[in-house]
């Protein structure tokens, strides 16, 4: 596979993930939040289990894992609730930019303070860059909004960081697709309980629109993993990072062409301090790059 074509991959990639906004606001209240993300973990979850199966990768997890896995299952068990509530109760695009700085702030500081990351200059900066860009977002948000939705945006982000972070200690040992499928079961174990203790419709599978809605995101799930995975095997991780971040700006177009939502200097300015902080390191990494490749 060549280079252009790993781009694209990528680049569908981060539409898929820019979609999740989309369908959690077209399933909106017909699904409660817990449920929503458990009866979707357990689609996902069967479809998965075959392939790992076949391909042998279910293997016992080892011992000097366990504290890292549990850290991970953690994490994982508040990534799809959350989010769900903040998309549907403040604007698609304010709740990812909220989420993806939150997430990003998370990732370093979990990278730095426990997997021994160096804390070079440019990530003091990005991280800098950041936290203005949370400030400015969140603090326009509990005005425009409910603190409580875009404090489960900010939430979901800190999961899915811890979430992103504590799996590196994973994937050097297991496979990636079944350190995934590890995820989703554990949203199910976790979050079907919750749901019924709160009352939530437990819905039977149908052929109403809603589940065409569950369904759509259940394939845009599968297919954003799965792209991501294989266009980065043919590309740079620089060049991958930065491609990704085209999530946010899918995120706010689907925002703006679907639902109509206004964008706000507010919001603007927020997500282009985000976009320049995640950025940074992989542009500086590039340009290193570049240079090493010209004086070589």
């Amino acid at each position: 596979m060549n280079k252009k074509k790993s781009i694209v991959l990528i680049l569908l990639s981060a539409l898929m993930f820019g979609t999740y906004g989309v369908w959690s606001r077209l399933i909106g209240d017909s699904f409660g939040e817990f449920y929503q993300g458990w009866t979707r973990g357990l689609i996902i979850s069967i479809i998965l289990f075959p392939i790992l199966y076949f391909k042998k990768e279910i293997v016992p997890i080892k011992k000097k894992d366990i504290k890292w896995l549990l850290v991970f299952l953690l994490f994982t068990s508040f990534t799809q609730a959350p989010l769900f509530y903040a998309f549907n109760h403040m604007d698609i695009g304010t709740a990812t930019v909220i989420f993806f700085v939150s997430m990003l702030l998370t990732m370093y500081a979990i990278g730095i303070s426990f997997l021994k990351e160096k804390l070079s200059t440019v990530k003091v900066l990005s991280f800098v860059l950041a936290s203005i860009g949370l400030y400015v977002t969140f603090s326009f948000s509990i005005t425009a909004f409910s603190f409580f939705a875009a404090s489960m945006a900010a939430l979901n982000g800190i999961a899915s960081g811890g979430e992103v972070s504590s799996s590196k200690k994973l994937t050097g040992s297991y496979s990636s697709l079944y350190v995934t499928w590890l995820s989703w079961l554990i949203v199910v174990i976790t979050n079907a309980p919750v749901s019924i203790f709160l009352g939530e419709v437990q819905h039977l599978p149908s052929f109403d629109i809603v589940w065409l809605y569950q369904m759509g995101y259940v394939v845009s799930s599968i297919f954003a993993f799965g792209l991501i995975i294989e266009g980065l095997k043919h590309v740079e991780a620089s060049i991958g990072g930065l491609l990704g971040l085209l999530e946010v700006v899918f995120s706010l177009m689907f925002g703006v062409l679907i639902f109509n939502e206004l964008v706000t200097a507010q919001v603007g300015t927020g997500a282009i301090l985000v976009l320049l902080a995640a950025a940074l390191p992989h542009i500086v990494k590039l340009y290193r790059a570049k240079i090493r490749l010209v004086t070589s």
